[in-house]
């Protein structure tokens, strides 16, 4: 019999079904906001200069490997990866890694060299003929609220394969900022906030652009008075997250053209 073919968005719940996970992953606000002033990067900005794939694979790992000492329990070759991710889809009839595996190793690469004190996000060891046995290491923080939290289905309805790394980033600093809040709460992102996350403004803006356009988060301008006294109205943009749409639609747009 032919090898089944089995779609990426298959392969991602299945994936979020093996990591035993029952609801989100938890990042600490550490992994996106800086805690002090002189602090020139955060986990996620740095992951995000090391581009889409690496960010993806590194997000990936961290829900596949909930438990200490966060080693992923199968061994699995890059192709895998590609697949997962929906950068490469193997012809079962003539499977030779292309261009997507190409990037799954430039990535991997760069998170065994990029991570905190230079030791690496992960750390790979090759099995002959198998593929690479991993371990990842998970980000250092607080145990305390505020969290970012992701919820499973942003990989097992396929979210995670149609956002590009800029909508990625401001997604995850979104869920920081509203952490707690009901999607019919939202929240203004001032310049100084978004200063924290060592966020450049094009990034946010296109980033913002993108997750509306994706339907996983709204924003609305208003007017209000900085303080009760004030007559004078300041104009604001509230946003808004739409987890609930995430939880309950498969992604249906194409993957972002970078």
């Amino acid at each position: 019999m032919g090898r089944v073919t089995v779609t990426a968005k298959e392969q991602l719940a299945e994936a979020v079904k093996r990591s035993g996970r029952r609801s989100t992953v938890q990042l600490p606000e550490e992994f996106a906001r800086i805690q002090d002033p002189g602090d020139t990067s955060t986990p996620l900005s740095s992951l995000f200069l090391q581009g889409e794939v690496a960010l993806k694979i590194y997000l990936t790992l961290v829900m596949l490997t909930a438990a200490e000492p966060h080693k992923l329990r199968r061994v699995v070759p890059d192709h895998y990866w590609a697949e997962l991710l929906g950068y490469e889809e193997l012809n079962p009839a003539d499977p030779i890694a292309g261009a997507g595996t190409r990037r799954v190793r430039r990535a991997m690469k760069a998170l065994g060299a990029g991570g905190p004190e230079g030791k690496g996000w992960v750390t790979r060891t090759l099995d002959r003929g198998r593929g690479y046995a991993i371990t990842v290491v998970h980000p250092d923080g607080p145990k305390r609220a505020p969290y970012i939290t992701i919820p499973l289905e942003f990989w097992s309805r396929g979210w995670i394969n149609v956002i590009s790394a800029r909508g990625l980033f401001v997604y995850l600093c979104l869920r920081l900022v509203l952490a707690g809040k009901k999607d019919h709460e939202g929240a203004h992102v001032s310049t100084t906030d978004r200063a924290r996350f060592l966020i450049k403004d094009d990034t946010w803006q296109r980033g913002v652009r993108e997750l509306e356009e994706l339907g996983l988060a709204r924003s609305e301008t208003t007017r209000a008075a900085p303080d009760r006294w004030s007559t004078d109205l300041r104009i604001r943009k509230v946003y808004y997250l739409n987890t609930e749409f995430l939880k309950e639609n498969d992604s249906r747009l194409e993957p972002v053209v970078l």
